[in-house]
């Protein structure tokens, strides 16, 4: 049986083994190429999907920004409402003392008789009638 072996030439076992040899290397350089392709392909992907993130970030960014401005502008606003409403309160207090002296008077002032005709001649005379 290796019989018929001996009769193909050492130079011929060597040549079909050097093409097994590139065959397999081929076959191998081929499938590592379709990987490669793949790989590509969904690094391009993810890529698409990293660069679609990095910009929605950035206007996420831009977003909370204006808003941060926005409440920035409302608490200043605000702030500027407060001290209106004290500064007028404060003017209100200080236009009303004389009326609240005027009232404290005429509640401490007592004259005998009726008290709607006492409450009359106080307020005139308060008016200056």
């Amino acid at each position: 049986m290796t019989a018929w072996l001996k009769l193909v030439p050492s130079w011929a076992w060597w040549l079909l083994a050097m093409v097994v040899i590139a065959g397999a290397q081929q076959l191998r350089v081929s499938v590592l190429q379709d990987e490669l392709k793949t790989e590509r392909a969904a690094s391009t992907d993810t890529f698409g999907k990293l660069s679609a993130c990095r910009e929605t970030r950035g206007n996420l960014l831009v977003q909370v920004g204006e808003q941060n401005s926005a409440l920035a502008n409302l608490s200043a606003a605000a702030e500027q409402r407060k001290e209106l409403a004290e500064s007028a309160q404060r003017d209100a207090r200080e236009q009303a003392q004389a009326d609240y002296q005027a009232a404290n008077r005429l509640q401490q002032e007592r004259t005998g008789g009726d008290q709607c005709i006492a409450a009359e001649s106080i307020i005139d005379m308060e008016l200056g009638l």
